[in-house]
């Protein structure tokens, strides 16, 4: 294989090499989703009445303690699902900007290639590779959407049980703030 001709085809490789790397990391962030699952409402009782040295029968304290916990589990998910869908967009940026870029690489810099129509088909291809891995992302993005939609509902079903259970509400209470009003007099 001659110089010349290897190196009109490296942007094609690197194209198609960034692009499979991009599906590649959202098909594992897609398929870490599921770890995030949310517990039965008893099995996340139990789990939070462990860590506490009274047992089951739970005091006052222990009831908040775990409802602390509790909250605290819910905001380490919540952050983690928060973060799909910028996680998806990246990608697909990354793979699309990979994609034209080189393209544009080969197109516009690549002097020594044979026939335009040669030029051409690499150029094609090279932005093919790019529009291939983000609609591929895409349509993982789709899907980690609906599943972290079903996760988030599975948590707040199991948190609202579990809290039923601790005798905590989860509900805001009707605490009446005084206003600024009243505070100057």
């Amino acid at each position: 294989m001659p110089v010349a001709s290897w190196s009109a085809q490296w942007p094609t490789l690197i194209a198609w090499l960034i692009a499979s790397s991009s599906v590649a990391l959202g098909w594992r962030r897609y398929s870490s989703l599921e770890r995030l699952a949310a517990p039965a409402p008893t099995r996340l009782l139990e789990d939070l009445s462990a860590e506490l040295p009274g047992g089951i029968p739970l005091t006052d304290v222990d009831r908040r303690v775990a409802v602390a916990e509790l909250n605290q589990r819910l905001s380490e998910v919540s952050f983690e699902l928060g973060l799909v869908p910028a996680l998806f967009t990246a990608l697909i940026r990354i793979s699309l900007a990979s994609g034209t870029g080189l393209a544009l690489v080969l197109g516009l810099l690549d002097d020594a290639g044979g026939e335009p129509s040669q030029r051409a088909a690499r150029v094609g291809v090279c932005a093919l590779a790019g529009f291939v891995g983000a609609v591929t992302l895409a349509n993982f993005g789709r899907m980690a959407k609906l599943l972290a939609t079903r996760i988030r509902e599975d948590w707040d079903r199991s948190s609202r049980e579990a809290g039923k259970s601790l005798g905590a509400a989860l509900e805001p209470a009707n605490v009446r703030v005084p206003s600024a009003r009243l505070k100057a007099q």
